[in-house]
């Protein structure tokens, strides 16, 4: 979200006219970057929406259709439940404007996204408590869409969740034969509607288009003013509320997620070395 999606948009701006679509690569970031350009914010407001939108579907609708694909009562084949140890049915979260930590996530995912695309921020003091209780203000103003059941995604959860393996190798055998089908005709479509967008936002350009109309947010730990931290920090205390797990405080947060990458370059290097 913050950092692949605008690398994908930066490297199709920067390729402009003479964009290719020769590999699957190439189409995956003309895909990706055309769709994050088409929906770029213009104002702080449209951040706040973008969030309030992304809480719904994250932590609403998400846990509506794993609980419409398995329903508390569900049993499996063997006649036990479904929902049961170590499995733990989700509980789908309301946005609470007055709830501090969904106000919280509003607000560093709005800021995250208006520093990937030089939107304005409207405080000095963006972290402080009286501007996310603002912005959770702002958010419950929109109204997200409904939650509407999906069979088609209730079908990919069930194949994720299938410990079967001969229907995951066939499911994979399926994909690698469904790669090469490439539609020209969408390409070209895409193409076309990247290139009028490219001389819209060439209008905007300064000296590059990662200094004046997109750039990508790298993680960062120890600068605390990047809401880097801030967004894991709600996002992943809003997850456990969905679970009834215990919450973790912000510098517990900031220490482990600050090891992962490292842990997982030593151990790969340690098993490497053995």
């Amino acid at each position: 979200m913050f950092t692949q999606y605008p690398q994908s948009a930066i490297k199709i701006l920067d390729d402009g006219e003479n964009i290719g679509t020769v590999s699957a690569q190439d189409i995956t970031a003309l895909k990706e970057g055309l769709k994050l350009l088409k929906k770029r914010p213009n104002t702080f407001m449209d951040c706040v929406e973008f969030a309030r939108n992304k809480f719904e579907k994250l932590f609403n609708h998400a846990l509506k259709q794993l609980i419409y694909t398995y329903p508390l009562d569900k049993k499996n084949e063997d006649g036990n439940l479904f929902w049961s140890l170590p499995k733990r049915p989700p509980q789908p979260i309301d946005f609470d404007k007055e709830n501090l930590l969904h106000c919280s996530f509003i607000s560093a995912l709005a800021c995250l996204r208006a520093n990937i695309f030089h939107v304005e921020i409207p405080d000095k003091n963006p972290r402080s408590e009286a501007f996310k209780r603002l912005v959770g203000q702002q958010a419950s103003l929109f109204k997200p869409p409904e939650f509407v059941p999906n069979d088609a995604k209730s079908k990919e959860i069930e194949q994720s969740v299938s410990k079967d393996k001969a229907k995951e190798e066939e499911k994979k055998e399926e994909s690698k034969e469904e790669e090469p089908v490439i539609d020209v005709n969408d390409i070209d479509k895409l193409k076309h509607e990247f290139l009028g967008l490219f001389m819209e936002l060439t209008k905007l350009k300064k000296k590059s288009f990662e200094e004046s109309v997109i750039k990508p947010e790298d993680f960062e730990k120890d600068n605390d003013a990047n809401f880097h931290i801030d967004f894991i920090y709600s996002s992943g205390n809003i997850r456990a509320s969905c679970y009834k797990l215990e919450h973790m405080d912000w510098i517990t947060v900031k220490l482990k997620a600050g090891r992962i990458v490292p842990a997982l370059a030593t151990t790969t290097a340690s098993i490497a070395g053995l």
